[in-house]
């Protein structure tokens, strides 16, 4: 089973009780799993950033739209893929506005990650 430390999310075994990276204790943490995984999104590196919004993605989770919408202005690309397709992974339309602006953009990779989240909320509408 996948598990990351809720303080630095650095990969962990499911059993770990402390975090080999920061030193962190895994279960002492008060906050919610949702409120951890916001937080996140403004951790400093943005392999970080764009795990989170992976794992938001994974999740199907509605109730971070709006903040993955706000990491499509990361000034990292890879984080802004990341968000995108997460996205996508929602299947929520209030994000297509966002994603038709992101899909319009010069960037490459950028709109075709947008067009094929677009396509993912579409065909899922359909069914």
């Amino acid at each position: 089973m996948l598990a990351f430390c809720t303080r630095c999310w650095s990969q962990i075994s499911a059993q770990a009780k402390v975090c080999s990276e920061c030193g962190g204790r895994v279960d002492d943490d008060p906050r919610s799993f949702e409120q951890k995984l916001l937080n996140a999104l403004a951790h400093p590196l943005p392999a970080t950033r764009a795990r989170i919004c992976w794992v938001l993605g994974q999740k199907r989770a509605k109730w971070a739209v709006p903040h993955l919408i706000g990491m499509l202005s990361d000034k990292d690309l890879y984080v802004r893929i990341a968000a995108l397709r997460a996205l996508g992974e929602t299947a929520d339309e209030s994000a297509v506005p966002a994603l038709e602006r992101a899909a319009a953009q010069e960037n490459v990779m950028v709109r075709i990650v947008a067009q094929g989240a677009l396509e993912q909320i579409r065909t899922r509408q359909s069914v």
